[in-house]
């Protein structure tokens, strides 16, 4: 059983929530709920639940106000742990930044199968170290410029953080993607190579090949042999697909 609590200003959808959440997540005991960044605060200190709903929008600030608050309670208070789904409308910058911090949230209108899939990630957390930093990295690249963004990385043993301009490339294997990067060891992820390449490809990411991702900041020159491929600033040469061609080359002249 998980305690939690749900904070969100919209009472129509408050009680659309509570009654999907009591159907979908019996192991989910809900201790109570609250609507501004004031009273969330106050609400999460004196409860101290192991999951916390967050809307993004609430009556006297965001829940990014809230989360740099409850931070600060948490590094006086060690008690206090956040394991945080966001829910929120579409809002494209603020998914992904998330999607950047691995953290998990939830688009409006909540559909079941989608919340037991973040509860039960929310779950495996609540035993994990180290997730502290994912909000620091939120909280970073919600106000950080798209040259500055980092991205967390997570494996069954580390979870890594990095500038997104470390990246030189990444390799698909199956379901899995290795991480090259400027500096350190490469770090493979279990998730696919699609994946990546709809987060990084409005930061300079370009899919080159079926298996590879590349930073185009860090392509060193193209080599015509061999139906052509990409030699980049590590040495590591990549080859460009046929009918990508084109488009890469178009995009390396307008760098």
């Amino acid at each position: 059983m998980f305690t939690a609590v749900i904070i969100e200003d919209e009472n129509l959808f408050l009680s659309a929530f509570k009654s999907v959440l009591a159907s979908s997540c019996p192991q989910v005991k809900l201790l109570g709920d609250a609507g501004s960044v004031k009273t969330a605060r106050e609400l999460i200190n004196k409860l101290k639940p192991e999951i916390i709903f967050l809307d993004i929008q609430l009556s006297d600030g965001s829940a990014f106000d809230l989360l740099k608050l409850l931070q600060t309670d948490a590094e006086n208070d060690p008690s206090l742990k956040l394991r945080i789904i966001f829910t929120t409308g579409f809002n494209e910058f603020a998914i992904q930044a998330f999607r950047f911090s691995a953290i998990d949230y939830l688009l409006k209108p909540i559909v079941k199968d989608e919340l037991t899939d973040a509860v039960n990630k929310a779950g495996q957390l609540i035993a994990a170290q180290g997730t502290e930093n994912q909000y620091k990295v939120l909280l970073d690249n919600v106000a950080k410029t798209d040259v500055e963004k980092k991205i967390c990385l997570s494996t069954s043993g580390e979870m890594r953080i990095c500038e997104v301009s470390e990246i030189i490339r990444c390799e698909a294997e199956h379901n899995y993607t290795t991480f090259y990067f400027t500096t350190g060891k490469p770090l493979m992820i279990s998730k696919t190579i699609k994946e990546y390449d709809d987060m990084l490809k409005d930061f300079g990411f370009e899919r080159i090949h079926q298996s590879h991702l590349v930073n185009l900041k860090q392509v060193k020159s193209y080599i015509k042999k061999e139906g052509g491929f990409l030699l980049l600033n590590d040495g590591s040469e990549v080859p460009i697909a046929r009918r990508k061609k084109d488009q890469v080359l178009e995009k390396i002249r307008n760098l």
